[in-house]
């Protein structure tokens, strides 16, 4: 038995199959998701930035994506200062949620929120 192994299989014995290349072109392929992707992106009109609503649960931050609706309670916006540009990363209802997010950016992620009023 190891003797066959060793010798391998007889060249009149093999079994040929050419091999096959897949031509892959990811453009040609991808066309249908693309005009898909940009036919759907097109009837969803244009983009509004909605901020998310921040909740702090059992020392979690829990952000919500809220609708128009819920807007006019928010009283507080928290902005992130990064480099010379701004980031509103969320609004609160109340300034005590505001200043417990401040705090524990702060002191977890070392940075500095600023609190607006709406």
């Amino acid at each position: 038995m190891s003797r066959a192994f060793r010798e391998g299989v007889a060249k009149n014995k093999r079994v040929h199959a050419p091999v096959r290349r897949r031509n892959w072109s990811p453009i040609r392929d991808l066309q249908g998701l693309k005009s898909r992707t940009q036919v759907v992106g097109s009837q969803m009109g244009p983009l509004d930035e909605v901020p998310a609503m921040v909740r702090i649960e059992n020392e979690h931050w829990v952000f919500e994506r809220i609708e128009d609706g819920v807007l006019y309670n928010i009283t507080h916006k928290l902005i992130l200062h990064e480099g010379d540009k701004e980031k509103v990363i969320g609004g609160t209802t109340d300034m005590r949620t505001a200043m417990k997010v401040a705090q524990c950016m702060a002191q977890k992620e070392n940075r500095i929120v600023m609190i607006q009023p709406v």
